[in-house]
């Protein structure tokens, strides 16, 4: 922990120098999602089953990033929007959409899981990604399977290809799928004392072939909040944070850090 700022090491990327602050942004944040979430008009006339959550991206090292049309001089370069909603009582249907103003880049991910604890990915998928080239790379689209419940197999324009044989020892999900996935078995892992392994499919593309998720610590600042990571196979490690109402209200990976802005519905 550092005492200067109150925050913990997985997501401490205040540096000296940094301007604007980013341990001030990120409590700033954090208080505003807490004094939002009383307010019961966001959940007004929403159906239930349904939950849209948006978070801010965090730059983890700020220099490099060109922030435009930034007035207000926050250090902000985008945000997520997590959107689910149940159909038929036994499938959650995800739409997320990922925006960073630095690059331009604008993805949308389409993806299906069954209700479980691990929110186990099954149907079809599709990823659409544009960014601010203006060339024939300024767009690509990507369209995923499972066939025969045994091999991921994606499709680029009119091209086929296997990506990877599964594991049928360990339930398989979406990178994305982890806000409510680590909310589920939060409880488990950390009265438990052991971690769990899955496989996952970074951004519905990247096979990864054994996760582990674990318990990391308790904090109570700047928020009370407990604390799990998720190490794997050719993965980048990440720390997941859970605050009271067990929401995910901070990730943090190598590069940035996702800090939850609203929740509107009943999320699962």
């Amino acid at each position: 922990m550092n005492e200067s700022n109150s925050l913990h090491w997985s997501f401490d990327y205040n540096h000296g120098s940094q301007k604007p602050d980013f341990a001030q942004e990120l409590i700033q944040l954090l208080h505003e999602y807490i004094d939002n979430s009383s307010n019961a008009d966001l959940n007004k006339d929403v159906g239930k089953h349904y939950c849209r959550q948006t978070y801010q991206i965090l730059p983890n090292f700020w220099r490099g990033y060109v922030r435009q049309n930034n007035p207000e001089g926050t250090s902000y370069i985008g945000k997520v929007v997590v959107e689910r909603q149940k159909h038929n009582g036994d499938t959650w249907k995800y739409n997320v959409h990922y925006q960073n103003s630095t690059n331009g880049e604008d993805i949308r991910l389409h993806f299906c899981c069954r209700d479980d604890d691990y929110r186990s990915l099954h149907e079809s998928w599709n990823v659409e990604v544009n960014n601010s080239c203006v060339d024939q790379y300024s767009r690509l689209r990507c369209e995923g399977y499972f066939y025969k419940d045994t091999e991921i197999r994606l499709r680029y324009n009119d091209i086929e290809i296997t990506v990877a044989t599964l594991d049928d020892t360990l339930p398989i999900t979406c990178r994305w799928a982890l806000f409510d996935v680590i909310p589920k078995i939060s409880e488990e892992i950390k009265k438990s004392a052991e971690s769990l392994n899955i496989q996952l499919l970074d951004d519905l593309e990247q096979y990864r072939p054994k996760n582990t998720v674990g318990y990391l610590e308790t904090i109570e600042s700047p928020i009370p909040l407990d604390g799990y990571y998720l190490h794997g196979i050719g993965a980048l490690p990440s720390y997941w944070w859970v605050d009271a109402n067990n929401n995910v209200a901070i990730v943090s990976s190598v590069f940035e850090t996702l800090v939850l802005r609203e929740t509107v519905g009943d999320c699962p």
